[in-house]
């Protein structure tokens, strides 16, 4: 069937026979748009054609194909399927939803299958605040019943879900008649889908991520601004976040995710936690207004009415507890939508008088206007239910509640401006009395400061030098001892091995007595840059004094790898050393001690490597010498570093 757009605009009246004939055309469809009804055809009352599916379908709208029943004689199953000729087509309803009403709804849905296959399916109703659905399925095998709503206990709902959903399976060329008999104290929102199984599976982990995301972000938002309270003690913030914790439950409530989580057995009683806690977050709304606009201040009337509101709304929410579900409901969309607009209009008002944080205030309230509105008139069946009728409060809210947080740093941010620069007027008049005693104290502080920096920088100097060989500036045995008693402590966490490698030069003495002082404290020199250029920048180098040298290295692998790094050394103290005189050769007799960081210790393993160097310069030549201990599980490894030094 053609539809008319009913959003259509009227074309616009002028003189010429086109436009003319135009409107002619208008209003003789507008006749037939309205006298059809009137003539009684049968249109209306014709039974939907069964739904046919062949198993490539993913999600279908079943407001075409399915037929309903108000209902206020309460009839049973066996009663409704009686009357199954007077069961309405949907398609004379704009939606189906049939708002607050106190009827049995019962709905009809014939299904056929040209599926080559066996194909599982899920029907879901789209709006989860409903109190109670019985499934009935008339196929081959007899009639199947299933459960499902927020009123009946976690254990009796076939498939527990944030929305009704209910499951059948259809075998190939299968018929089935599908009957719903609906019962809800809320708003009676029908819209429903038939989901292929694992489309819908997909779709439900989407719409949880979605919600997840939604109240993590009113988690994230009520907990910081919680902590701001902590440290500020600034009322508005506790009063945000009783805001936003109180809208937070009537949102689960009304997504299906508090009675399918947090009070999945509360039965009638848990419909009562999405009025109680909406109209409470309307009364919380109300005084943060007051505090977040300070209209004790700025705007005395409008104090005066949102005070009035506000017990206008407590009020509210105290009867919620008692009045019929139902009422109460009732109640909640209409003190929502009033509340709404009230907040509007007194943020507008003060936004003209230039009240600091209005204007956000005012673009804030806006947002949860307009989806308050839209779910009100939705709950009252007088606008379509849709996704975004549906979900309007949720956008509205999560901007409403974000521009809000906002707001309330801004004002946070003037409110400490405006304190700030009050007192600097305060202080500024005693600034003035005592300015010279303050610069007097800044110049001794000054001199203090320079002092105790010259100091500091003397003694830091003092320790450094300490610790350091005036000649080679490398590190000295004070140095040694601390940095080899951190490092063998440091080997015994990582279980590894230290090497300690004792370097001493060969006939140095000779260079001092021929070449002179000079000469040997070049060469001195000269070795100690070779072997911080052999080392790693984690490894110590220290000089014992005269010509002997210590390299401490962590992180040894094995025997293998501690010859290597003896090697390296060898190598490069082997080179020619270019002096004043000429160029020389040094040759050096290298002893090398291995610990766990367990044995030897700090003394021992000094004792271990000196033994070793001694017994490589007692052969007359040079070479490296690994101490016998520390090579029982690898002589071969000693014995081929001996092989190499001859």
């Amino acid at each position: 069937m053609s539809s008319i757009d009913s959003h259509a605009e009227w074309p616009r009246v002028l003189q010429a026979p086109q436009e003319a004939w135009r409107i002619t055309t208008s209003l003789l469809w507008l006749f037939v748009l309205f006298a059809l009804p009137a003539l009684g055809l049968q249109a209306r009352t014709m039974e939907p054609a069964p739904l046919v599916v062949d198993g490539s379908e993913s999600r279908i709208n079943l407001k075409a194909h399915i037929r309903y029943l108000r209902d206020s004689e309460n009839l049973d199953h066996d009663q409704a399927l009686a009357q199954l000729e007077h069961f309405h087509s949907i398609t004379e309803r704009r939606d189906i939803n049939f708002g607050y009403t106190r009827d049995t709804v019962w709905l009809a849905l014939s299904l056929s299958s040209e599926a080559l296959y066996g194909t599982d399916w899920v029907l879901e109703l789209n709006y989860p605040s409903l109190d109670q659905i019985h499934f009935y399925s008339h196929g081959p095998s007899g009639l199947e019943t299933q459960l499902a709503g927020d009123v009946p206990r976690y254990a009796e709902r076939d498939f527990p879900h944030r929305t009704p959903i209910f499951k059948l399976r259809l075998e190939p060329g299968e018929q089935r008649l599908v009957l719903l008999r609906v019962r809800s104290e809320g708003s009676m929102t029908l819209d429903g889908s038939l989901w292929q199984a694992e489309a819908f599976r997909l779709q439900s982990n989407t719409s949880y991520v979605i919600l997840a995301i939604y109240f993590g972000m009113l988690l994230a938002l009520g907990g910081y601004n919680l902590l701001l309270f902590m440290v500020l003690r600034e009322r508005s913030f506790l009063l945000y976040v009783l805001f936003v914790f109180s809208f937070a439950a009537g949102a689960m409530a009304i997504n299906g995710l508090g009675p399918h989580y947090l009070w999945p057995n509360s039965g009638e009683p848990g419909n009562r936690v999405l009025p109680v806690s909406l109209t409470f977050a309307s009364t919380i709304a109300l005084l943060f207004a007051q505090a977040f606009l300070n209209t004790a201040r700025w705007a005395p009337r409008w104090h005066q009415v949102l005070t009035i509101a506000a017990t206008l709304a407590a009020s509210i929410t105290l009867l919620n507890l008692v009045v019929p579900v139902q009422t109460a409901l009732q109640l909640m969309s209409m003190a929502g939508l009033l509340v709404s607009a009230l907040l509007f209009a007194c943020g507008l008002s003060c936004m003209l008088q230039r009240v600091p944080g209005a204007g956000i205030f005012v673009l804030a309230w806006l947002m949860l206007l307009i989806g308050a509105s839209m779910l009100a008139l939705r709950n009252f069946g007088l606008i379509p239910s849709n996704f975004v009728t549906v979900y309007a409060m949720q956008v509205g809210s999560a901007l409403e509640m974000l521009l809000l947080s906002l707001g309330l740093a801004a004002r946070f941010n003037e409110l400490k401006r405006q304190k700030e620069l009050a007192q600097s007027s305060a202080l500024a008049a005693q600034k003035q009395v005592v300015k010279a005693l303050q610069q007097q104290e800044r110049v001794l502080e000054q001199r203090v400061a320079e002092r105790t920096q010259a100091l500091e920088a003397a003694n830091a100097r003092l320790a450094e030098l300490a610790m350091q060989d005036p000649l080679t500036r490398l590190a000295n045995r004070s140095a040694l001892a601390n940095h080899l008693h951190q490092a063998l402590q440091r080997t015994q966490r990582h279980k590894e091995l230290l090497a300690l490698v004792l370097i001493d030069l060969n006939d140095f003495k000779a260079i001092n007595d021929q070449l002179g002082h000079e000469s040997g404290d070049q060469v001195l020199c000269q070795v100690a840059q070779r072997l911080k250029d052999c080392a790693r920048e984690a490894d110590l180098i220290a000089r014992l004094g005269g010509d002997e040298f210590i390299l401490v290295s962590e992180g040894i692998q094995d025997q293998e790898d501690a010859l290597r790094l003896g090697e390296r050394l060898e190598e490069a103290l082997s080179l020619p050393i270019d002096i004043e005189h000429g160029q020389i050769n040094v040759g050096a007799s290298i002893g090398i001690s291995l610990s766990d960081g367990h044995w030897p210790d700090a003394e021992t393993l000094m004792r271990y490597a000196d033994q070793a160097m001694y017994q490589r310069k007692r052969s007359g030549r040079s070479g490296i010498q690994l101490y016998a201990d520390a090579t029982l599980s690898n002589q071969s490894a000693a014995e081929k570093a001996d092989v190499k030094a001859r």
